[in-house]
């Protein structure tokens, strides 16, 4: 990797060092996949401190250029930015990526039937004692992670997805073919936020990176809800795409 840091430049050495690698991978001559020297050799190689090249590193990271596999090394990412569309027809994350031919893999971290919260019962339109499935899943697209979900449906009408295996299964397809309840409209509130500890070790990120998160609330074709869903996107790895016109008058 041909880099070299000006160190007469004012402009600090980790953003020197970002850039170059940025420009590197722009001009191809980094690939996906592609694996970086560590952090002590390049540190050693450019005369610069290992923090700086830690930085640089990191923040690179978090725009989603490079990832970081635990005991392998920092690679070249991907390129691979799913649209999130705000206005089209309604899939299921799994439906969505495979229409985009971008392999999506689907990490069950959490399976429960636990009482509802007001948030969710009001989101199902459900009585004050009911309880909820609750499915927690990390999504992932060509083996890396872009999503989390967290996913709450009726106990009482769905009973069987308590003990599915959802692992590599569509929520969409279950609930057609099982229960004859396909979702048919979802209404989004969409906010951009910062990753909390826990989700940015789940999505592989800093803590306090940018993320995209989504509160989904679905419902049938007779307008009953089936789902209500927070979801927490890669901001690196999602792209929202908004289409709008004006009205008359």
């Amino acid at each position: 990797m041909n880099i070299t840091i000006d160190k007469q430049s004012a402009v600090p050495y980790y953003h020197q060092l970002k850039e170059k690698v940025k420009a590197l991978i722009a001009s191809g001559e980094l690939k996906p996949g592609d694996c970086l020297p560590g952090e002590y050799s390049l540190s050693e190689q450019l005369g610069i401190s290992r923090l700086v090249v830690h930085r640089a590193m990191r923040e690179l990271v978090t725009e989603g250029l490079l990832i970081r596999m635990r005991a392998k090394g920092t690679f070249v990412a991907p390129v691979m930015k799913h649209r999130f569309m705000v206005t089209g027809p309604l899939f299921s994350t799994t439906e969505d990526l495979s229409i985009e031919a971008l392999e999506p893999t689907n990490q069950v971290l959490l399976q429960e039937v636990i009482p509802t919260s007001e948030e969710v019962r009001q989101g199902l339109h459900l009585p004050p004692a009911a309880t909820v499935i609750h499915l927690k899943n990390l999504r992932l697209a060509k083996g890396l992670p872009f999503a989390i979900e967290e996913i709450y449906l009726s106990h009482d009408r769905f009973p069987a997805l308590a003990s599915l295996n959802m692992n590599n299964h569509s929520l969409y397809t279950v609930l057609e073919k099982d229960y004859h309840a396909y979702p048919q409209e979802s209404l989004d509130l969409i906010s951009a936020d910062s990753a909390s500890r826990d989700e940015a070790r789940l999505l592989g990120i800093n803590t306090a990176a940018p993320v995209m998160r989504v509160v989904r609330t679905s419902t049938d074709r007779e307008g009953q809800p089936v789902e209500y869903t927070r979801i927490v996107f890669h901001a690196g790895r999602y792209q929202l795409v908004a289409r709008m016109h004006r009205t008359e008058g």
